[in-house]
């Protein structure tokens, strides 16, 4: 692989005039730049964004990756840390991932390219070994919503197992036994948790969970809408639904609505997240208040915590999630 001495090299100029071209820091003659320019065509050279990012670097950037800013959930995330930035004095660099890995990787190569020592990362789709090596060399990287042991000191999560039980244990107590699970069908951590506690907490009460009863879809108002098809054609005499998040929920509510089906007289639904849509949909959506805005404050004020010498941070930083109660759950006849 090319180096930028070897760029330098072919178009006899020193490694910092090709610095200064490559990052536009200063005035280069424009027969010396399209030297360089064809040096690096010709070498096929590919800067590493961490490395040139170094001489960039300021503690004065705060850098956020976070996912789809359309998604209200994700929108919290970026009010919550923009308020932490601005109390801070600090400019604050938004890049979406997208729930795609590669994204996500080009979205922390910006951050590290903008100068940003302080981030607060929310990645779903990179592996744990990627993630780490990039915690290695940003000594300031928090990651938000997600946990890796060997970093659990700059972790910042939910427990979303417990708050899964939690919604399941609710409804239970309302009379339920047919209970139905909606999800996401990406393979992400919050999904493996919160189906874990659905099962445990199904399982303690000695209900059965049917074949086709799990449904996943995409985790949008659309994934809720097809949910509400399929649960309906899969799920004969539920009574019950548990969603993956609150988006889905409108949408099961909305195709549930379109099938002639009442909530909750027909059926009831707890959400989870409990972002401001839950307060506006008709009826008032029960759900799990997920702290995400509370947990994206502590993560951005960690991170830059993190990047002053002498900070030591606590070991823990989990989140509980809490039922809400509205109007989408009808207690029912307890059997047995």
């Amino acid at each position: 692989m090319a180096t930028m001495k070897d760029v330098a090299d072919l178009a006899g100029v020193s490694t910092a005039t090709v610095s200064r071209v490559i990052n536009r820091t200063s005035y280069v003659e424009p027969v010396t730049q399209e030297r360089v320019e064809r040096a690096i065509k010709e070498l096929n050279y590919r800067r590493d964004a961490r490395a040139t990012a170094l001489a960039n670097r300021s503690n004065n950037t705060l850098g956020l990756l976070t996912g789809n800013l359309a998604d209200p959930f994700f929108a919290l995330i970026a009010k919550s840390v923009e308020e932490v930035a601005r109390a801070n004095g600090c400019q604050l660099v938004v890049v979406s991932g997208g729930h795609n890995a590669q994204r996500e990787k080009e979205g922390l190569d910006f951050l590290i390219s903008q100068g940003c020592e302080a981030m607060v990362v929310h990645s779903k789709m990179l592996d744990d070994t990627t993630l780490m090596q990039y915690a290695a060399q940003l000594p300031a990287m928090v990651l938000l919503n997600r946990t890796i042991a060997q970093i659990s000191n700059r972790s910042v999560w939910v427990d979303n197992r417990a708050g899964a039980r939690q919604s399941v244990e609710y409804l239970i107590e309302q009379g339920h036994r047919k209970i139905a699970c909606v999800t996401s069908d990406l393979p992400i951590e919050d999904r493996t948790e919160r189906l874990e506690g659905y099962r445990e907490a199904m399982n303690a009460a000695n209900l059965d969970i049917p074949t086709g009863w799990v449904i996943n879809q995409n985790f949008s108002e659309s994934g809720g809408e097809e949910a509400g098809r399929q649960l309906i054609q899969s799920c004969p005499g539920v009574t019950a639904v548990v969603t993956f998040n609150d988006v889905m929920a409108a949408g099961l509510m909305a195709s549930l609505h379109e099938q002639g089906f009442s909530v909750p007289d027909d059926i009831s639904i707890v959400g989870f997240d409990d972002v401001l849509l839950a307060r506006y949909l008709y009826p008032r959506l029960t759900t799990m208040h997920n702290p995400i805005d509370e947990m994206s404050i502590y993560a951005a004020k960690l991170a830059l915590n993190l990047n002053k010498d002498g900070y030591s941070p606590p070991n823990q930083h989990q989140f509980k999630a809490d039922l809400v109660t509205r109007q989408t759950v009808k207690a029912i006849e307890k059997i047995g």
